[in-house]
């Protein structure tokens, strides 16, 4: 079988880590600039910066490919695409983009641009993958949730539409499938679609039961995964076929680049070589626990999603295990320790108050000061805080492991490429110096005339010592290959001048498949209008219920039309719309399609879905969870297909206006209900104890739980039948006190969310907003149309996004 080498693509959050990845073996790196990248509070780089950092790259063979993983807002749009032209003319080998609208603009205008779809998109099933080649993408970032074999199925199809896949390999796992998390903008105003995340996710949590009573957990992080280790499956990942692995990290420190990337280069090409005899190494997990580790999990990729996966105690960084305090002695405490101890090492107390960090630094033997105490040692150290007998200590820090590693990516100049260097200096003829590289890119340059030596001839020595003064340039000699005349004479500067000019050849060469790259003109984008709508004369009003109970109960009480889950959908009509599951693999797909297709209306949850559906000539509604933010999104939705769209809750009230008098479908969005704040692949209710995984037959999740915060709010917590769990915001949208400006963006309908809600709240809720649109409609009075207004939410309608 002839195995091909994945791609090894670790993360570049500025200079000092690319240096870092580089020099550590990546074959390519992932940046962004100071602007629309999914970190954006990563160092990044700069229109000024990026060119020189895809020039340093490339001459050492390493691929760049830029972030532009967020979504793009219609004002933006135009700006969006000047940062791609200008990367592209950078020298950027791909973009990695999460907008649809953003990527339909780069295929009409930038063709040659190659586009990377981000796991932002939340590609988990081949016909996405599919529709994302539908769309121009040539390779996909598949969801961090996929197992490797049902990577490996994606891979094949996809190889057969001439489409690569990438999947995550090590660093954070966001519990909530990617790109479909509205937890911090929601509550925070800090999204996850613009790289603004603040990690409430990573916050304790109590869970409380249908009886009100708070259950007993392993652990507070009830939301906070242990991060991805892979390293032990890369056999099966080459073998599933996919193009890359990727690291996580592009807010991490360059050490934890140069050390997590160093480890998988090893790994990966042990695995190539003999993946027989593969096997991790000892002290390859100890590096990478170093680096950063919150413990490590193979998680999704072998298909676990219990509770073993999960960091319920502690969700950040812990480092190493050094050993348990044995003594304390006023501020001296004695430590039984495990490993290796420097003074200069920063270890962490765990205490029944909480952690605290400090560097070791009076590291003492009995009464004998020390630099290194020696594993299975007791060793002494002042505290700066208070620890007990028993409390466990850890290494956050190795001193010496971060030192050594800095000095392997410290030189700006970075690693060198070894070149074959020939040099002529034959009387009668100019001198020549040419550089060849290993892959036989040459370099050359010629100057003057060498004549026979005045006073001293010219040795093969001196050729060498001045000819081999590289200094700056990213080259070193490899061999020598002089040819001189007997008393050749020229002075040493022309050698440096030639050499030099030799090496800028040999840059050029290496670097021409990025020069002169052609910029398109600028636009058409698909420039917006903003004018403000005419309040329309029609306007759905939508349902979206938990079962055919509710369903009927909205449609008796003013409902134009109903959302029914396809899985709990029996009978449909042409006022129900089957919705198929927002999260919905390659092993569930075709009976939610069968199923979904008895309906006039369907509801897509993804791409996939959506290719699928038209093609089958149904009607389709794209799912809000689709992100879509600007009316360029929306076109190319409607070219796979989609008859409306709902928008995403996180536009603001001017921005649905632009959306909706540019877009060639009509859109709605949501005005009342609570909010689907995150679907995640492991089930929040094995908190409790691990259960039999019958989930269709569970009797947890028959239960009203709920998730409460710090601050006393409760988020409604469902799982389904797959077992995912569904977490809803604590506080309710309501903008029935608004519909005045909400039918003033031009919405062709509003819709309701309530998938929580019993048959009769939905039928109060329904008349409540139905006499509130009728009354809005026909002009009438809009103060009293709301509920109180303390205990809802306008979203994002008025306040916008970070």
């Amino acid at each position: 079988m002839n195995r091909v080498s994945p791609e090894l693509l670790a993360p570049a959050g500025g200079p000092e880590s690319l240096r870092a990845a580089v020099a550590a073996g990546a074959d390519a790196v992932y940046l962004g600039m100071d602007r629309l990248n999914a970190r954006r509070s990563a160092q990044n780089f700069t229109r000024e910066t990026l060119a020189d950092a895809c020039r340093f790259a490339h001459l050492r063979g390493v691929r760049v490919y830029l972030t532009a993983n967020v979504v793009v807002l219609p004002s933006e749009m135009t700006h969006a695409l000047e940062l791609v032209a200008d990367a592209w003319g950078a020298g950027v080998d791909a973009v990695i983009v999460q907008d649809l609208g953003l990527l339909r603009v780069i295929r009409n205008t930038m063709p040659d641009v190659r586009v990377h779809a981000s796991t932002q998109i939340n590609a988990h099933s081949t016909s996405s993958v599919r529709a994302l080649g539908q769309l121009g993408v040539a390779r996909v970032t598949l969801a961090r949730e996929l197992s490797v074999a049902q990577s490996a199925a994606v891979s094949r199809a996809a190889a057969d539409a001439d489409i690569e896949v990438e999947c995550f390999v090590h660093g954070a796992l966001c519990v909530c499938y990617s790109g479909q998390c509205l937890l911090s903008s929601l509550i925070g105003g800090r999204s996850a679609n613009r790289g603004m995340c603040a990690q409430p996710c990573r916050l304790a949590y109590e869970l409380v039961d249908v009886t009100g009573a708070v259950r007993e957990t392993t652990g507070a992080h009830l939301l906070s995964p242990k991060d991805l280790a892979g390293i032990g499956v890369l056999p099966e990942l080459i073998d599933a076929g996919v193009a890359s692995l990727k690291i996580e990290g592009r807010m991490k420190s360059a050490d934890y680049v140069a050390l997590v990337t160093g480890v998988y280069r090893a790994a990966l090409d042990r695995a190539i070589a003999s993946p027989e005899a593969y096997a991790v190494r000892d002290g390859e997990m100890a590096v990478l626990s170093e680096a950063f580790s919150r413990g490590f999990s193979e998680a999704y990729l072998v298909g676990e999603r219990g509770n073993s996966m999960m960091s319920y105690q502690r969700p950040n960084n812990r480092g190493v295990p050094v050993g348990r305090v044995v003594s304390v002695d006023g501020r001296i405490a004695t430590i039984a320790i495990d490993v290796d101890l420097a003074r200069e090492d920063t270890i962490e107390f765990w205490t029944g108050r909480g952690r605290f960090a400090q560097r070791a630094e009076e590291l003492a033997i009995g009464a004998r000061p020390v630099e290194t105490a020696p594993a299975r040692s007791r060793v002494t150290v002042r505290l700066q805080d208070s620890a007990g007998v028993g409390d466990r200590v850890f290494r956050v820090r190795n001193a010496a492991l971060a030192d050594a590693v800095a000095r392997t990516y410290a030189d700006p100049s970075g690693a060198r490429l070894p070149v074959d260097v020939a040099v002529r200096l034959q009387i009668g003829s100019p001198v020549e110096v040419t550089l060849v590289d290993e892959r036989g890119r040459r370099g050359s340059a010629c100057g003057s005339v060498v004549e026979p030596a005045r006073t001293r001839s010219v040795e093969a020595s001196d050729v060498i010592e001045h000819v081999g003064r590289f200094g700056s340039t990213p080259f070193e000699p490899r061999s020598w290959d002089v040819a001189l005349s007997l008393g050749a004479g020229i002075g040493f500067s022309e050698l440096h001048r030639v050499r030099r000019e030799a090496a800028e050849a040999l840059e050029a060469t290496i670097l021409s498949p990025w020069a002169d790259r052609s910029l398109p003109p600028p636009g058409p984008t698909g420039v917006l209008d903003d004018r403000r709508a005419s309040t329309p004369k029609k306007v759905r009003l939508v349902a979206v219920v938990a079962d055919e109970d509710a369903a009927a109960a909205a449609l008796a009480a003013g409902a134009d039309l109903v959302h029914v889950p396809v899985a709990a959908l029996e009978e449909p009509t042409a006022r129900v719309a089957a919705v198929l599951p927002r999260i919905c693999p390659d092993d569930e797909e075709d009976a939610a399609i069968t199923e979904g297709t008895r309906a006039a209306t369907v509801v897509a949850g993804t791409l996939g879905q959506l290719a699928r559906l038209a093609s089958c000539g149904a009607t389709v509604e794209t799912h809000w969870s689709l992100n879509v933010v600007n009316a360029q999104a929306v076109d190319g939705l409607a070219d796979l297909g989609a008859a409306f769209v709902w928008l995403s809750p996180e536009l603001t009230q001017m921005q649905v206006g632009i959306v909706a008098a540019n877009s060639r479908v009509p859109v709605g969005i949501a005005v009342v209900g609570r909010q689907e704040l995150m679907v995640t692949e492991h089930c929040v209710l094995m908190a409790v104890g691990e259960c039999s995984r019958s989930c269709h037959s569970c009797g947890r999740r028959q239960g009203a739980w709920t998730l409460r915060d710090r601050k006393g709010y409760e988020f409604p917590v469902r799982t389904d039948e797959s077992g995912r769990t569904h977490l809803y915001n604590a506080v309710p949208l309501d903008l029935t006190h608004a519909l005045d400006d909400v039918l003033a963006t031009g919405i062709a309908a509003v819709r309701i969310d309530a998938a929580l809600e019993p048959p009769d709240e939905v039928a109060a809720t329904v008349r409540r907003v139905r006499a509130a649109l009728d009354a809005a409609l026909s002009g009438g009075e809009a103060g009293s149309r709301g509920a109180d207004r303390s205990a809802v939410t306008s979203g994002h309608f008025y306040r916008g996004l970070s």
